[in-house]
């Protein structure tokens, strides 16, 4: 039979809290010493006025089905506010889980550059199983093609390794707003993750922000 001193149970019982508050001090001067994220984008990744009362910061990855899914509500707001909301796309590819989001997203910020962006974001999502199941460069491709773009211009900035940074730019600026998954929105500020919570708390979020 384990014997335990009941005389130690106090000092035992005041030591485990120290270490837990301990370990959530250090968690919280860590996440104090992160830089917060900035909302900017390039203009070819936004939506709206500048001046909007209300930001919609959007962090997606391409071949998630859930970010696929949030593209409904998200739309709905958008068309909903037409002119009073502002969007902003930034890149958070989840690539040990999803192996070409990455590519995806340097395919959609190369599209930009062309002022393509959104017709291209749009095809990845609504054909997501179709490039996410294999032959993923060829039908990328297909898309530069269907959507126009001059393919020699945009096949070099694939290889550009300044556009590959501004991609992991985005996903570090994501880290910094601890963003965990995906889709991951910040409504002037204040998050909302997934379509769920986007339609049934984010959607009334916006129209508070918007009648202040």
């Amino acid at each position: 039979m384990i014997s335990f001193d009941m005389d130690r149970l106090p000092r035992l019982i005041a030591s485990a809290a120290l270490v837990v508050a301990a370990s959530a001090g250090s968690f919280y001067a860590a996440r104090g010493s992160r830089k917060p994220f900035s909302p900017r984008a390039p203009a070819y990744r936004t939506l709206g006025p500048a001046d909007a009362k209300v930001t919609i910061v959007e962090f997606s990855d391409f071949e998630c089905p859930a970010c696929r899914v949030a593209e409904a509500p998200l739309r709905a707001i958008l068309k909903l506010h037409d002119g009073k909301v502002r969007l902003v796309f930034k890149h958070f590819p989840l690539e040990r889980m999803h192996r070409w989001a990455r590519p995806a997203a340097i395919a959609a910020e190369c599209a930009g550059k062309q002022g393509k962006f959104w017709e291209f974001h749009h095809e990845l999502y609504e054909r997501q199983a179709e490039w996410a199941s294999g032959k993923s460069d060829e039908r990328l491709a297909s898309y530069a093609k269907k959507l126009g773009l001059d393919s020699a211009a945009w096949l070099a900035c694939r290889q550009d390794p300044a556009v590959d940074a501004a991609v992991g730019a985005d996903y570090q600026d994501g880290r910094n707003a601890w963003v965990g998954g995906t889709p991951t929105f910040f409504i002037n500020g204040k998050r909302f993750v997934a379509a769920l919570q986007l339609s049934e708390r984010g959607a009334p979020w916006v129209e508070k922000e918007l009648k202040k």
